[in-house]
């Protein structure tokens, strides 16, 4: 009961900051609690919504794959730069000059898109058919 009334000991290693005098509110300064008055104009809200999308883009990791890719692709643009002298093309009877570089890549997006709309790709229900089968034959 004597105790009771007594305050506890300061520790002795106790920097003034700790102490209960230095939290005092005349001694603690406390951060103004103030709206900001100024608001982003259009232009900011224009290039915060612009980037907003590629700040979820993920850098690819450079290992030897993606150093290999980049390789062969300035590989093929400087081909394309160096072959860039015309070509006469004949066309039933017509005749167009263009470069041989364009004459290229529109022949090789011809035929990938020959091969991608002449492609015969499973569907769910014919894997799910296919696998059984599959299986049958693994275990004769």
């Amino acid at each position: 009961m004597a105790d009771a009334g007594r305050q506890p000991d300061k520790p002795q290693n106790a920097s003034p900051e700790s102490t209960p005098e230095a939290d005092s509110p005349k001694t603690r300064r406390q951060a103004p609690r103030v709206t900001p008055a100024v608001r982003p104009g259009p232009i900011a809200r224009l290039w915060q919504t612009c980037c907003a999308p590629f700040s979820r883009i993920k850098l690819p990791q450079w290992n030897l794959r993606n150093f290999a890719w980049i390789l062969l692709g300035l590989l093929v643009i400087v081909l394309l730069a160096s072959n860039w002298s015309p070509m006469r093309f004949y066309f039933f009877g017509l005749w167009l000059e263009v470069p041989k570089a364009l004459s290229v890549l529109v022949l090789l997006g011809a035929g990938f898109l020959v091969g991608w709309f002449t492609r015969n790709p499973k569907r769910p229900e014919q894997e799910s058919q296919d696998a059984p089968q599959e299986e049958a034959k693994g275990d004769q």
